[in-house]
């Protein structure tokens, strides 16, 4: 048999036939491309490559998807080129599937990720987190509302700092966060209490209820003209006014607040509490509810109005009367 060059093999055999000698011959060697291929069979397919690829073709494998083929692949003499599937990297919020290489995934809540590659995505300060999946920044990490935010000159998210107790930072007040404790406002039904030394916010206390149990237990005037306690009357139990809350007393239907024997002023029946404090409450005295307060009132009313139409037609009339006098004069000098 012939001995081969490396990169051929024998092909044939020895043979005699009619007294003629027939000799193998050496042919280039063909490459197994499955078997290479082997590898890197995970992220690709042999594509239109055979699985035995003859010396001097070429074909090209198929990358799955995030890959590239580096090229095609081609046999010389037994020997295939080299050949890989190249990664292509991930996009800025999206980082590489650890399940399913091959894949990119959006950067989980509470992460983010500026710079293409498969690396993994970035986790918000403490205490933060993203909206939606995908962030490309820590400008788009947030801190919760009982949280103040501190971020740098590009908006960039530093730290999250708890506010003081019973506070938040509340959205639709219309100012920049600044990035301090004055971000930071009592929640409703609470009240600030300040340090002593720079008046910064030390915490938020529960504001102080209103006692109204003198106006609410001693309404005044003969029993069936006397206030009603009205929407106050949920409060006439404890007596207690919430801070910030306000209710009305009433009188019966066809009965209006009176002071006195004052019929014409307009009595207010208003309760309004504010951290401990009446703001708003009926005028100290006898106030009961009377017919006359309710129907005088609309009564002067009704006179005023009818009084000013009265002077005002009258001054219509003189005006008349004075142009046709001053019409008729011209007319004459004619």
């Amino acid at each position: 048999l012939p001995a081969c060059l490396p990169g051929y093999e024998v092909t044939g055999r020895a043979s005699c036939s009619s007294g003629g000698l027939g000799v193998p011959s050496c042919t280039p060697s063909a490459c197994n491309v499955t078997e290479a291929a082997q590898s890197i069979l995970a992220v690709a397919s042999l594509g239109n490559c055979p699985e035995l690829l003859e010396s001097g073709d070429f074909c090209e494998l198929e990358c799955l998807s995030r890959f590239s083929p580096s090229g095609n692949i081609s046999c010389e003499l037994g020997n295939l080129s080299d050949f890989a599937c190249l990664t292509e990297p991930c996009l800025p919020g999206f980082q590489a599937d650890p399940l399913r290489p091959e894949e990119c995934e959006p950067c989980p809540l509470g992460s983010y990720k500026q710079d293409e590659g498969s690396g993994p995505c970035e986790r918000c300060p403490e205490n933060s987190k993203t909206n939606v999946t995908g962030r490309t920044s820590s400008q788009d990490c947030q801190c919760p509302v009982v949280f103040y935010e501190q971020r740098n000159s590009l908006g960039e998210l530093l730290s999250c700092l708890p506010c003081p107790n019973n506070s938040a930072v509340t959205s639709g007040s219309g100012a920049i966060p600044s990035g301090q404790r004055q971000d930071c406002q009592c929640l409703e039904g609470f009240e600030p209490v300040l340090r002593p030394d720079d008046d910064s916010l030390l915490h938020c206390r529960p504001a102080e209820p209103c006692d109204v149990s003198d106006l609410l237990r001693n309404l005044t005037g003969p029993e069936e003209f006397k206030l009603k306690t009205g929407t106050c009357d949920p409060y006439a139990k404890t007596s207690m006014l919430p801070s910030g809350k306000q209710c009305s007393l009433l009188c019966d239907a066809g009965l209006g607040a009176q002071l006195g024997s004052d019929i014409f002023r307009a009595i207010d029946l208003t309760l309004a509490c504010d951290d401990g404090k009446l703001v708003r409450s009926p005028p100290q005295g006898n106030v009961w509810c009377s017919q006359a307060s309710w129907d005088v009132p609309p009564l002067v009313f009704l006179g005023l109005t009818t009084l000013a139409t009265i002077l005002g037609a009258a001054a219509i009339e003189v005006r008349q009367t004075s142009f046709e006098r001053q019409y008729a004069k011209a007319l004459r000098g004619r």
